[in-house]
């Protein structure tokens, strides 16, 4: 029998053609008139009524003001249907726009359709003229043997000095669906020192493997001049080979969150319900005070306990405890920044408010860079905050008013704790002088005891909790030893540069001063024409005289330059706009090809695979259902209904 051939649904429209014969024809006559040669009064088809005039398509028109409010919010990842509700409450009428949403929408097609199959060019040569410009702008970017694009690194000046400053801990996790190719976004997220999220670049990649893990961890280091002391991740494979090969004076750490989320079904079942184990498991791993061997010896004892020696998941994540666990990170400069990737999660959620999924390489990196000025100016507000207003202090301690003087507020606030602390929380439980060196036993209601040492030649203090050490900032042990030894001020080598007011770190470090990017907008100073029209709209307010003054003027205006301005094409100044819009021109021959979709363990419709935990704790939340064929309240129906299995 002969193949069927597959039927293709058509899609059902309407036809405006109705072969109406209406019609009027002029003829001129040698004398110059018009004569009426023809003339057909009668439709076949009812007229178009007034109040819909303005959708006829002779009616409809996108204008210049239409293609600067479309592309300004494309750049905030606003979508046609909602731009165009915008621009509906700013003009007041649906019949005032001028054209209809589909009109806008298919301004976003075209626009799209501009850099189709040439994005991964006009992005590089986006790149290269950033590049020469000589303002500190670095990218690189690899192919496959078909010269597509597979791999794309980025940094600009500013970042590179931010990770100059704070990059003594970094977070890198991926992100999914932030591009029409479904490539794995993967930024470099700090902390600055306000302790909020700060980047150090971004990269893309068609594939989670080895080599390109490792590509990015060696071209990152080529951007920036160094690897990091600490980084933290997941625990992707392919990830912990490539940091142990590109960079093997990096301490790997992995997200302690991600690990403790598994226990609940790696556990055997009968431990399951036990609230003991969780607490007791907790309070053993996540503990900053314990020794390696303290830890240890703590970690054998639960597992014998509760018999799980034998358990696989616990046995591995115990040979790999150095990636994890705390107790082997207390010595490590600046680990206390991150013990979950919870900040890069943070921070690739905030790039995806800003980055449409079905976004081309140009307007992902567009909206990046949104983000990227949206960051930075919120930087700019904390900080203008943190100079100009002053938390109450809690004691009347001279060294707390020093310390509200020397650290920005968030981080004093975490200082502040400690030196409350001191006074609420904190004992001298033994003093022993030496002869060099001042021994206190602080005995601490909440954590424990812990040693405070102070040497007298140069006065250096430590503690056996390494607070300073893995956070920068000092202990309620120190502070309540301080008050021993009357010290009023936090002594300079103990103020961390990294958490200091923005004032302290311009004159403490040469040439600091966290910028902006550049903006992408191309058409420079629109903003100001939208103010000024704005501002007289609003100065002549309800004044009926001057708003008909205002409007004929701006008629005026409208006309005069509808006449001198553009000269091109409607299709040509369309085209210049595009051009103007991605800030290159779309080639007729890309010298790279865009990438073919990544197919990545996020690339699917449901993101990353959920554990049963996930999956449970997401089904507790929605609502009870009464099923009919078991008459019970639960998360089924009859359909599906637990019975049904057992009947069979």
């Amino acid at each position: 029998m002969p193949k069927s051939k597959r039927s293709t649904k058509k899609r059902k429209r309407t036809s405006c053609k109705v072969n109406c014969r209406a019609r009027i024809i002029f003829q001129i006559s040698e004398f110059g008139t018009y004569n009426v040669r023809t003339f057909i009064e009668g439709h076949n088809h009812t007229m178009v009524p007034t109040v819909s005039r303005h959708l006829m398509p002779v009616n409809r028109n996108v204008t210049p003001a239409h293609e600067i409010w479309i592309t300004s919010a494309i750049k905030a990842n606003i979508g046609p249907i909602r731009s165009f509700r915008m621009y509906r409450e700013i003009m007041g009428e649906y019949e005032d726009i001028g054209c209809v949403s589909n009109d806008f929408k298919n301004f976003v097609r075209d626009l799209n359709v501009y850099a189709l199959d040439s994005d991964a060019h006009m992005i590089l040569q986006t790149f290269l003229n950033k590049k020469e410009l000589g303002n500190g702008f670095q990218y690189f970017y690899d192919v496959d043997d078909e010269n597509r694009l597979r791999r794309l690194i980025w940094t600009d000046e500013v970042s590179v000095k931010n990770y100059k400053l704070f990059g003594e801990a970094v977070s890198f996790d991926a992100t999914y669906n932030t591009n029409r190719y479904k490539m794995i976004f993967t930024p470099f997220t700090g902390r600055d020192n306000h302790g909020k999220c700060l980047s150090f670049g971004a990269a893309i990649i068609s594939r989670e493997d080895v080599d390109s893990y490792s590509w990015v961890l060696e071209k990152f280091v080529e951007c920036v001049g160094n690897a990091p002391p600490l980084l933290i991740t997941d625990q992707d494979p392919g990830l912990k080979k490539a940091v142990a090969a590109v960079w093997p004076q990096t301490r790997h750490r992995y997200c302690m969150w991600h690990i403790t989320m598994k226990v609940a079904e790696k556990m055997p079942q009968r431990l399951r319900d036990s609230t003991e184990f969780k607490t007791n498991f907790g309070n053993i791993v996540w503990s900053e005070f314990d020794e390696p061997a303290v830890f240890e010896e703590n970690w054998q004892n639960l597992m014998d306990e509760y018999d799980l020696l034998d358990n696989r998941w616990f046995s591995d994540m115990f040979d790999d405890r150095s990636h994890w666990i705390p107790a082997y990170f207390r010595d490590v400069s600046m680990s206390g920044l991150f013990r979950t990737t919870s900040l890069s999660e943070s921070e690739n959620s905030y790039f995806k408010r800003f980055v449409h999924k079905n976004a081309n390489l140009m307007l992902f990196y567009m909206q990046y860079c949104s983000a990227l000025e949206a960051q930075r100016h919120n930087y700019h507000k904390t900080t203008f905050a943190d100079e100009t207003g002053v938390l109450p202090m809690k004691t009347r301690l001279k060294i707390e008013k020093h310390a509200a003087t020397i650290y920005t507020n968030n981080i004093f606030k975490e200082v502040q704790d400690e030196i409350d602390d001191s006074q609420t929380h904190c004992n001298m439980y033994k003093m022993e002088e030496q002869v060099d060196e001042s021994i206190y036993t602080v005995h601490d209601n909440v954590d424990g005891k812990f040693v405070v040492r102070h040497r007298l030649s140069d006065t250096y203090t430590s503690c056996s909790c390494n607070l300073f050490v893995r956070k920068g900032i000092l202990c309620k042990h120190i502070f309540l030893a301080f008050r021993t030894l009357q010290v009023e001020r936090i002594p300079d080598k103990y103020i961390s540069i990294r958490w200091s007011k923005f004032s302290i770190l311009s004159a403490m470090v040469p040439g600091f001063e966290l910028g902006s990017a550049p903006s992408q907008n191309s058409i420079i100073g629109n903003n100001k024409f939208f103010n000024i029209v704005g501002n007289c709209i609003g100065y002549v307010g309800d004044n009926q005289v001057l708003r008909e003054e205002l409007l004929a003027a701006l008629i005026e205006v409208e006309k005069r330059f509808a006449k001198e301005g553009r000269t091109e094409s409607k299709l040509q100044a369309k085209h210049r706009l595009f051009k103007d819009f991605y800030g290159t021109t779309a080639p007729e021959v890309p010298s790279v090809l865009p990438p073919l979709i990544s197919k990545t363990k996020g690339s699917g419709a449901g993101g990353r695979r959920k554990s049963n935990q996930e999956k449970a704790m997401d089904l507790a939340k929605k609502p009870l259902r009464n099923c009919k064929k078991c008459n019970t309240m639960g998360h089924h129906d009859s359909r599906n209904c637990p019975t049904n299995k057992l009947s069979n």
